[in-house]
């Protein structure tokens, strides 16, 4: 009996330590994903594209608190990327510009009150 407590112990304390890792594993994307969107060039789309790859990663170890947000985020910048210079696509995509900024305010208010992380604004 006492192996089988000392096993379920055990086996919680992994769990525990298992959600702060893949917490602490955002938070570390989550920086590196700053400090790379900080030196966005609005005007170079290939830099758009780097934080694009990155934005996917992130989605990728994101809590599921925010993982609909980044996938909101990714969502709109690939199809700005598949709209180009074309001026109606961009106007139809403009249109979901509300349903990005409320995720990116979600995605921004977790970063900075579960990852301690401040995210820039781009452009």
């Amino acid at each position: 009996m006492r192996t089988v407590v000392m096993a379920a112990t055990m086996m919680v304390a992994a769990a525990g330590l298992t959600a702060c890792t893949e917490e602490q594993a955002y938070c570390a994307d989550l920086a590196g994903y700053t400090a790379s969107a900080a030196t966005v060039d609005p005007r170079n789309p290939a830099d758009y594209a780097k934080i694009l790859d990155d934005a996917k990663k992130i989605h990728d170890s994101a809590p599921a608190e925010v993982k609909d947000d980044w996938q909101q985020i990714i969502t709109f910048a690939q199809k700005a990327q598949q709209a180009g210079s074309d001026r109606v696509e961009l106007a139809r995509l403009s249109k979901e510009t509300g349903k990005v900024t409320a995720a990116s305010k979600a995605i921004a208010t977790h970063a900075k009150d579960s990852c301690k992380v401040d995210l820039p604004k781009l452009g």
